[in-house]
């Protein structure tokens, strides 16, 4: 039999709207989707962290907040980030798996939601925490690995609910990818930082390595000019000293740039240096010595264009020896050719002879030593600069020009023929000589 209510019987409750659900369902969702969307888009920690408190605050109200990232090398979960009734505090965790609250939740890689966590004989209190009454720990896996964990504390009893816990779960894995996007790019930004100090310096040392201050020379003008395409340039140049009214020049070129190339011309550098100090002997004889020792080497990279010639001032003659670097350019008289010296570049092939050139200089002549980067020089059009073009511009000089001023206008003209000085394809070096 059926009965109507009556006074003391309990009213029925009034149905729900089901379009209201829907639309609290929608309006939590957008507020999820733009919380993801925010916090994946934050790269630098100490933002991310902050801006996850402040959105977390926004869906969940705690008074005590806490990020601990996950330390594959120590296996503990570590604290990288606290706020304290909004107020940001230094943080010295470690936890590690299965002990606390907060270590239970990674372990068992769930969240757990304690009402009251003086009845939990898991809980450990931490700093900061001796009036905290309920907990809220939700760990944070990336295709199941372990990022981190998002611990959030209140002094209210049964402080969070399950929709709390379910909203936080479908955020959970938003705040994963932003934590580790975050760490990546700190990652990648360290190691950035470090290769920069890493080139700094040997772009120091190898500028060392290189001849110091001006040469002077009787009866020689003399100019050098020396232009890295990258931080760690292939390109060198040396004076070695030869004894009393002789010179010596070596301009060389690596193939391959970078720190190889670098540290393989410091090398060719290095045995120039050790060989001329007990050695005069003629360039053909330094191109053989050379060769034989960077082929015993065997490094990488493969080879080294060098050229190596002596100016005996007494007899105003230029011995010259070539392993594959651009012949050299003479202009007398108005009239501007290539030097014909040719050879293979060392470390390519055991026991290479190489020939070698004397060459009678008379006043007023001119010697340009210019590596590849210049000659090879690119436009837009993928032309190159050329021996053509580099005639021209020293025919058009004044006789009286100085060295300086030769080297300066030929690297003005790459520049202006490349129309992209920043963005040099080669490194570039010019020693000009010019006889008095």
């Amino acid at each position: 039999m059926n009965e109507k209510p009556g006074l003391n019987s309990p009213a029925a409750a009034p149905a729900r709207d089901p379009s209201l659900a829907y639309l609290e369902r929608d309006e939590t969702l957008t507020v999820l989707l733009d919380v993801s969307r925010e916090l994946t888009s934050i790269l630098a920690s100490d933002e991310l962290f902050r801006r996850i408190a402040d959105r977390v605050r926004k869906i969940v109200h705690y008074h005590l907040f806490s990020v601990l990232m996950w330390n594959e090398q120590s296996a503990h979960l570590e604290g990288v980030f606290s706020v304290h009734h909004e107020e940001a505090i230094p943080v010295r965790l470690k936890v590690p798996l299965f002990k606390g609250i907060t270590g239970h939740a990674a372990g068992e890689r769930r969240i757990f939601r304690v009402d009251d966590v003086r009845r939990d004989p898991r809980y450990i209190e931490f700093p900061n925490s001796e009036n905290v009454r309920s907990e809220l720990v939700v760990p944070l896996f990336l295709e199941d690995r372990l990022i981190g964990v998002l611990d959030l504390e209140s002094i209210r009893v049964a402080a969070f609910t399950p929709e709390n816990e379910r909203m936080l779960g479908i955020l959970s894995s938003y705040i994963a990818i932003a934590l580790e996007n975050s760490r990546l790019y700190a990652h990648s930004r360290n190691t950035q930082e470090r290769l920069q100090r890493d080139l700094d310096t040997a772009r120091e040392v190898q500028r060392q390595l290189l001849p110091q201050g001006r040469r002077e020379i009787p009866g020689v003008d003399l100019s050098v000019v020396y232009v890295p395409a990258r931080q760690l340039a292939g390109d060198f140049y040396d004076f070695p000293a030869y004894g009393s009214g002789r010179f010596a020049l070596a301009v060389g070129d690596v193939s391959g740039k970078g720190t190889a190339a670098a540290l393989y011309a410091s090398l060719a550098v290095g045995i120039l240096r050790e060989y001329t100090q007990d050695h005069r002997c003629w360039p053909e004889e330094m191109l053989r010595v050379l060769n034989q020792r960077l082929c015993a080497a065997n490094m990488t990279p493969s080879y080294v264009a060098l050229l190596f010639a002596v100016y005996d001032a007494s007899l105003r003659q230029l011995m010259i020896a070539n392993a594959g670097e651009p012949r050299p350019i003479l202009m007398r008289g108005g009239e501007v050719a290539e030097i014909q010296v040719d050879g293979t570049p060392l470390g390519m092939f055991d026991s290479i002879d190489y020939e070698e050139l004397t060459l009678a200089l008379q006043p007023g002549d001119l010697i340009v030593f210019a590596s590849d980067g210049i000659l090879e020089s690119t436009n837009d059009e993928s032309e190159h600069f050329g021996f053509d073009r580099l005639a021209v511009l020293l025919r058009e000089l004044p006789p009286s020009v100085s060295a300086d001023s030769i080297s300066a206008a030929i690297l003005k003209a790459t520049d202006e023929f490349s129309g992209h000085p920043e963005e040099a394809h080669d490194d570039r070096t010019l020693v000009v000589l010019r006889l008095l």
